[in-house]
């Protein structure tokens, strides 16, 4: 009896024994460490560009073309409404030296200037070879509209640096004579004045200036006793020719009103 229950707990204790052994070959592995995962950080969204707004173009402002005066009644061509109305400063003033050279020589005028409604062109002098040379009047010159509603051009003055009035005044001369005053130059010093109208000179004077490129003072007095066919105006031409052949050498053309008392 006691050796069976001897023999039973030693061979629980080999069982157990054998169990042990099996554990102790087994290797034990640590579980791995969950790794954290990183959260991306947020993208931040794009901010909106703001679209600046185009700035508009500015709008070109047409430049009005000016408007044609009314025919002045001061004016020195024409004096009457001639057939044909220049309609053009340049033709303008191609027949107005035609005009004033009375029948002598005259060159053509240069190319006109134009500003708005108003125009001037320079009136050469002419040599006895034909070729031009210095300036003997500037023709001034304005745009009108005519009753038709068309544009035109007449001379309101013409003025040449040798012979300058300073008396009368522009658009003023006494109805039975006139004193006038003024400086220039000429052949000898001879400057001729008259006053016309339309149909034709009411009195002549001769003035005494300067000569040889110099300007001197100059004083007469111009009588005449008709009333111009115009009633109230006339023109005042002074005016100096050329020794060689009697062309223009310097010419000046105001329009004056009559004034009655003297």
């Amino acid at each position: 009896m006691n050796r069976r229950i001897a023999a039973g707990l030693v061979a629980v204790v080999l069982v157990a024994t054998s169990c042990g052994n099996e554990d102790a070959d087994i290797e034990v592995v640590p579980a791995p460490t969950p790794t954290a995962t990183a959260i991306p950080e947020a993208t931040p969204e794009p901010t909106a560009t703001a679209i600046p707004e185009a700035t508009p173009e500015p709008t070109a402002t047409a430049i009005p073309e000016a408007t044609p005066e009314p025919i002045p009644q001061l004016r020195v061509w024409p004096v009457t409404e001639p057939t044909v109305w220049p309609r053009t400063a340049d033709e303008a003033a191609e027949v107005f030296a035609r005009h004033a050279a009375l029948g002598e020589r005259t060159a053509e005028p240069r190319p006109a200037l134009r500003s708005g409604s108003t125009a001037t062109a320079e009136l050469p002098r002419l040599a006895e070879d034909g070729s031009t040379f210095g300036v003997a009047s500037t023709i001034h010159m304005q745009q009108i509209q005519l009753d038709d509603g068309s544009a035109a051009w007449v001379v309101i003055s013409a003025q040449s640096d040798d012979i300058v009035v300073n008396s009368p005044a522009f658009g003023e001369l006494l109805a039975r004579g006139t004193v006038i005053e003024g400086e220039g130059q000429g052949f000898e010093g001879t400057i001729v004045f008259r006053v016309e109208d339309q149909n034709g000179p009411l009195g002549l004077a001769l003035a005494q200036g300067g000569a040889l490129g110099e300007n001197l003072p100059f004083e007469t007095q111009l009588l005449f006793d008709q009333r111009p066919a115009s009633g109230n105006w006339a023109i005042l031409v002074g005016y100096t020719t050329s020794a060689v052949d009697g062309s223009l050498s310097a010419l000046t053309m105001l329009p004056m009103r009559l004034v009655d008392g003297s």
